[in-house]
């Protein structure tokens, strides 16, 4: 399973509970510096589905971001990709909707935005 670790500025505790409510899915490790509650997490594991998730913590300084990358998330059903969709673009930019790939792969489609956290998703059937 390869599971990308994300860097936040303060605020991963937040962001993993926001993937969390958007995919289903469930926060299944979160540490903090000292085992403070206002401490920094220093490490954290989000679920999102069966078979992966996401890993991170609050960096000090936050890390830069590099200038390409994408978290792909592949769905059975373009209502699933909608769902997520829907509930991930809350506070979003450069949003795009689903739509189906173009030839010749047109057997399914996708979805991208840049989260309220900065990270940029694509959601594909």
């Amino acid at each position: 399973m390869v599971m990308p670790y994300l860097h936040f500025n303060g605020n991963c505790e937040e962001a993993f509970r926001f993937y969390a409510d958007c995919f289903g899915g469930k926060v299944t490790f979160l540490s903090r510096l000292n085992n403070e509650p206002r401490n920094p997490v220093m490490h954290a594991t989000v679920m999102l589905t069966e078979h992966g998730g996401l890993t991170g913590s609050d960096s000090d300084p936050p890390e830069p971001l590099p200038e390409k990358y994408e978290i792909l998330v592949l769905f059975k059903t373009r209502e699933e990709v909608e769902s997520v969709f829907s509930k991930l673009s809350e506070g979003a930019t450069d949003i795009t909707p689903f739509a189906p790939h173009p030839p010749p792969d047109d057997a399914g489609g996708g979805a991208y935005l840049i989260d309220k956290y900065g990270y940029h998703w694509m959601l594909c059937v």
